[in-house]
C-alpha cells in the first residue's frame, strides 16, 4: 500500500452520528419518539415512540430517551411518503389528526452527536397555518454530557419543556 491510498477521499474519515428523538408533554401524557435522519440530510418521525404518564419520574424519562436515542438511524433513503409515515406515528401515539398532535403539545427536539446531548424547546405553532409545526426557538438549546445519568437527563427534559411555548390550545 502506497501513501496515495493511506489518505483517499473518504478513506479513514467517519462522519460524527447524529442520533435524535422527540419528547413531547401532553397534558395526558408524554411521548417520547425517535427520529430517524435521511442520509445526510433532514430528520423524520418514526413509529418507534413510548408513551408515558404525564408525571413519569427523572430516572424513567431518562431511561426512555436513551433507549430511543440508541434507536436512531441516520442511513434511511430519500422517501415521498412523509405523510404515510406521519400518518402511522399519528396513529400509534393515539392521535386522529394533526390537531390533536399539537394541542397543548409542549415538544423538546432532541439531538446526540460527539458525546453531548442537546434538548432544544420549541414554539408549538399548531398543526396549519404559516407558522405551523414545532419551531426552534431564539434560546440556545440547554446541552449535557452524554454519560449524565438518567435522572440527569429527566430533569433537564423538565427544564426544556418549561422553556416551551404552546400558541395552540
Amino acid at each position: 500500500m502506497n501513501i496515495l491510498e493511506i489518505f483517499k477521499p473518504g478513506q479513514g474519515v467517519r462522519k460524527p452520528t447524529l442520533l435524535g428523538a422527540g419528547a413531547t408533554l401532553y397534558p395526558d401524557k408524554i411521548v417520547i419518539e425517535t427520529v430517524d435522519r435521511i442520509k445526510d440530510s433532514y430528520g423524520v418521525i418514526s413509529t418507534n415512540l413510548t408513551i408515558l404518564d404525564p408525571g413519569a419520574e427523572s430516572n424513567l424519562l431518562g431511561q426512555t430517551l436513551k433507549h430511543h436515542l440508541g434507536m436512531s438511524r441516520n442511513d434511511l433513503k430519500m422517501t415521498n411518503d412523509i405523510d404515510g409515515r406521519y400518518a402511522a406515528y399519528l396513529k400509534k401515539a393515539g392521535f386522529k389528526n394533526r390537531k390533536e398532535h399539537h394541542r397543548n403539545a409542549l415538544h423538546l427536539a432532541i439531538h446526540q452527536k460527539d458525546l453531548k446531548i442537546s434538548f432544544a424547546p420549541t414554539i408549538n405553532g399548531g398543526p396549519t397555518g404559516k407558522n405551523r409545526g414545532f419551531m426552534g426557538t431564539k434560546e440556545e438549546p440547554i446541552t449535557v454530557d452524554s454519560n449524565a445519568s438518567d435522572s440527569e437527563l429527566g430533569d433537564m427534559m423538565k427544564l426544556g419543556w418549561s422553556k416551551c411555548v404552546c400558541s395552540y390550545t
